[in-house]
């Protein structure tokens, strides 16, 4: 593939909306090895058909994403093509954004950073307004099922793994490299690395 974008930077805690082509592959990389990022897509001509995690779930089978996958619109209209993965570890479809009342719920201060924040924000600049989140990709996040039960533990993606996207129609990709930087009680470790950190992560347009 040839670069068409430097590599631009998404800084911990911080979220953003790109647009993307029909065709247009974008890959992120985690730059640093910890990071989870939440990820949503929006049609860009129906600002309503939205990624849908349970949808693509129903027509891939998979509870994890993995390189090959088509992720689908809650309309069952193809969205994004997960075109490469290098990570050794899952992708989770379960866990909701973290927001404002989670970090209220946890004993943090007003006005904590969060992803469903961020996804809003992000949006606005665009000029998109809306009060409907969905539940987002959540790259890197490794939540194991073992029988009906769910846990959370620290990624396995290792520094520089990427994933690569590329858009099967219009749609506006918006990514929040989680502020998660508490690890509350019942939790078996942090949700971004051993320390908790929120870092930087990476992303550039491909051709």
């Amino acid at each position: 593939m040839t670069k068409i974008d430097h590599k631009t930077e998404l800084a911990g805690s911080d979220g953003i909306a790109i647009p993307l082509g029909s065709g247009q592959r974008l890959q992120l990389t985690n730059t640093y090895g910890s990071q989870v990022v939440d990820t949503w897509a929006i049609c860009a001509d129906e600002y309503d058909e939205h990624l849908s995690m349970e949808h693509t779930r129903r027509m891939t089978g998979h509870l994890h994403p993995v390189a090959g996958d088509m992720l689908w619109s809650n309309r069952r209209r193809k969205m994004l093509l997960l075109e490469e993965d290098t990570t050794p570890g899952t992708h989770d479809t379960i866990v909701a954004c973290c927001d404002r009342w989670l970090y209220e719920f946890y004993g943090c201060p007003p006005g904590h950073a969060n992803c469903r924040d961020n996804y809003l924000a992000a949006l606005a600049q665009l000029g998109i307004e809306t009060k409907l989140v969905p539940n987002p990709l959540n790259l890197w996040m490794n939540v194991p099922v073992h029988g009906n039960s769910v846990s959370i533990t620290e990624p396995l993606s290792r520094p520089g793994d990427y994933v690569t996207f590329r858009a099967e129609c219009d749609v506006i990709l918006v990514l929040s490299a989680c502020p998660m930087d508490v690890v509350p009680s019942g939790v078996a470790a942090a949700i971004n690395g051993p320390d908790c950190k929120p870092r930087p992560v990476h992303y550039e347009l491909l051709a």
